[in-house]
């Protein structure tokens, strides 16, 4: 905070005055949302409701934390992850990978005060919800970093390799601390990740945690944040052995299941672009609702159901009864909508803009919607998960 200090005295008395009123009005803020998230808190825990809550691995570049902590970060890098088959939505992704603009840790910085930044981090998480998950745990171990902001993608989009290195004075985009391309490597990033793991979960105490592990990960995450207690992500049509898909009751218990999250098209779009409107990514949501039919338990074709009489009670049957220890539906999933939170690597103006379309009264007025959230409760009761 000295840096933040310096800063602010040396500006002139009104614009001191200026901000130290807009540093009033936001605490006030803060201070009111922090008391009513308590007041929800307890409200749930006396209906005998968890709460979970969402902790990011990166902050903003333009962040406080950035701006009081400047050492603790490498703003030269701009965190995000490399290019992989399945987000197809963005040429820039496909091409480089998502570059989030998020500045790298220096990790050795941060040891240096045992972590101290990340120890109250969780603690405020910690204090509001009975759960959280960690966006992009893969962080840990390691992140893949870009030698330029997202402001200038477009400028590398059509850029082959040696011409990208010619503008970055020979910089490129790459893992750090290090890449999992050698198993002394790969020792190392569990390590690493490991340490830093232990951290959160110290702090956590009794709050469950829950590691968002999916994309390209390597091989021996997952078996590492099982070690620690730490549940992650299964997505049926994803969950594949030997090129079949991984039944329900094969899950390991420390898990979550649900078909998609924020960065995925919801099952109703999928089965929109499916079947009702032909478009360029049609045959990957066939190949899609195809692995989430056979999850489910289908024989017969795709061509051959309703989807509110046949498919959507049998995928959220199959969901509620894997042995995951969470079976998480999101609320497009729920309510069968087809609007979607984010595309990853991408700054579109719909990203994390979008609310419910209706409100609960006008939902719970829906005869539709009645039975379809008796429906799912029914779904819960059979598969003990009331």
């Amino acid at each position: 905070m000295e840096r933040a200090r310096n800063w602010l005295s040396d500006l002139p008395h009104d614009r001191q005055n200026a901000i130290n009123d807009r540093q009033k009005f936001f605490c006030y803020v803060q201070w009111i949302a922090y008391r009513q998230w308590h007041e929800i808190k307890s409200y749930a825990e006396s209906r005998d409701i968890a709460l979970a809550g969402d902790i990011p691995f990166g902050v903003s570049y333009h962040s406080a934390d950035v701006f009081t902590r400047r050492d603790e970060f490498m703003l030269e890098w701009s965190g995000g992850a490399p290019p992989e088959p399945y987000f197809k939505d963005d040429a820039f992704v496909q091409k480089w990978g998502q570059n989030w603009g998020i500045p790298v840790y220096c990790w050795e910085k941060m040891r240096a005060n045992n972590f101290a930044w990340w120890r109250e981090r969780v603690r405020a998480v910690r204090s509001v919800f009975h759960l959280f998950r960690i966006d992009h745990v893969l962080g840990f171990y390691r992140i893949y970093a870009f030698p330029w902001r997202p402001r200038k993608n477009n400028h590398f989009l059509p850029l082959d390799w040696n011409q990208m290195l010619q503008q970055t004075d020979g910089r490129a985009p790459h893992f750090i601390p290090r890449d999992d391309q050698s198993q002394e490597n790969c020792e190392a990033n569990k390590r690493d990740g490991e340490e830093y793991l232990r951290i959160v979960l110290e702090e956590a105490g009794s709050t469950c945690v829950i590691g968002e592990d999916l994309g390209m990960v390597p091989d021996y995450m997952r078996p590492d944040l099982r070690s620690l207690g730490i549940a992650g992500f299964k997505i049926p049509q994803w969950e594949l052995r030997d090129g079949t898909i991984v039944p329900g009751d094969k899950y390991e218990r420390l898990s979550v299941a649900t078909y998609a999250t924020h960065d995925h098209k919801p099952v109703r779009a999928l089965w929109e672009e499916a079947f009702q409107h032909s478009t360029a990514t049609s045959e990957q949501s066939r190949f899609d609702l195809a692995k989430i039919a056979a999850f489910a338990g289908f024989e017969r074709t795709m061509e051959s159901f309703d989807f509110e009489k046949d498919f959507y009670p049998a995928i959220m049957e199959a969901l509620f009864k894997s042995e995951s220890w969470l079976a998480i539906v999101m609320i497009t999933d729920l309510l069968a909508r087809t609007y979607r939170f984010n595309v990853p690597g991408t700054k579109a103006n719909l990203n994390w803009t979008r609310r419910m379309q209706r409100s609960v009264a006008q939902l719970r007025a829906s005869r539709k919607e009645q039975q379809r959230m008796r429906l799912v409760h029914d779904l819960m009761v059979k598969t003990g998960r009331v």
